[in-house]
């Protein structure tokens, strides 16, 4: 039976694979099935050249030999379940006891399925590449499922920014990380001035997309790799990595300036922020020390007026340079 009529779910429809036999007979049969069967298909005619084209190619299927001289197919089975790809194999095996015995072991260490060697035909060789890869795909979308409700948990969904828990992550990785090499770390507490007059005078849902333009346009004042949390109502906290108090401080005016420059929203007038800013190095101060010291400042600046940024002191051991 040809290939392209073996009843294998849809053949061909996205499929890189690497056949792998010291035989160059048993190795062009089954690489010709798939090419028949419209697949991308690549040989190798040992373990250690399926190796050196595992390191250059992405590969959803390898079929490997178990018994080839130098690297066998024990050896590709573990190279390929190191890689992070998912990768599955299929092994080729002949008909003896001992054959059997070690298609069963190469089961045991994560080989999806075994082929005959030689396979019987075309319809043998799809159907079992066919469930592999189905097998992949399904392992591949309940990863990334995984990853989007991962990423949900640590998201505000209105504004897009983190949210309380990536806070707490992110203020241990980084404290840790400026404490081991004595790095200055900063920390902003902005609030809107009066968000409450918006949400009163003209709806929560104006309230909103004045939240969600001022994430927008924290976002074009600070760097990529700065931290941009919403852990209130309108309060909102910016990590700074590797910052020391005069370029946080600096920052921060910035934002001020920026959002009483051009409104969040039209139609709605000039709406301010105030900024507080803590910063220390190295183990001065603990990330969530950071950030009261930070909330403390933003209450100096909302008493002095609002609508400005402000410091909070330089922590004792601690010094305000990078």
């Amino acid at each position: 039976m040809k290939a392209d009529t073996v009843p294998a779910g849809q053949p061909g429809q996205g499929g890189h694979i690497l056949v792998v036999d010291d035989s160059r007979l048993v190795r062009h049969v089954v690489a010709g099935f798939l090419r028949e069967g419209g697949y991308e298909v690549d040989e190798a005619e040992d373990g250690r050249i399926a190796l050196s084209r595992l390191e250059s190619g992405n590969y959803d299927v390898v079929i490997t030999d178990l018994n080839m001289p130098g690297v066998d197919g024990f050896g590709v089975l573990e190279a390929v379940r190191k890689r992070p790809l998912g990768t599955e194999v299929i092994i080729l095996t002949g008909a003896g006891a001992n054959d059997a015995a070690s298609a069963v072991r190469a089961l045991r260490l994560g080989a999806h399925d075994f082929l005959s060697k030689p396979p019987s035909g075309a319809d043998e060789v799809i159907l079992t590449v066919e469930r592999a890869l189905e097998k992949k795909r399904l392992r591949d979308a309940n990863a990334a499922l995984v990853r989007q409700l991962e990423a949900l948990t640590r998201t505000d969904p209105l504004t897009g920014a983190a949210n309380r828990r990536a806070l707490d992550e992110t203020l241990s990785h980084e404290h840790t990380r400026a404490r081991r090499y004595d790095l200055p770390l900063s920390v902003v507490v902005a609030d809107l001035d009066h968000f409450k007059r918006v949400n009163d005078a003209h709806g929560h849902a104006a309230g909103d997309e004045v939240l969600k333009a001022f994430v927008q346009r924290a976002t074009e004042v600070f760097r990529g790799c700065d931290g941009l949390f919403r852990i209130g109502g309108e309060e909102f906290v910016i990590v700074l990595p590797h910052t020391d108090e005069q370029g946080a401080l600096a920052a921060a005016q910035r934002l001020v300036d920026g959002v009483a420059a051009r409104p969040l929203r039209p139609g709605l007038g000039t709406i301010t922020v105030s900024a507080g800013v803590a910063s220390a190095r190295g183990a001065a101060l603990a990330g969530h020390d950071l950030v009261a010291a930070a909330d403390a400042a933003l209450y100096r600046a909302k008493g002095a007026g609002r609508n400005r940024a402000v410091a909070a002191p330089t922590p004792k051991g601690s010094t305000a340079a990078a």
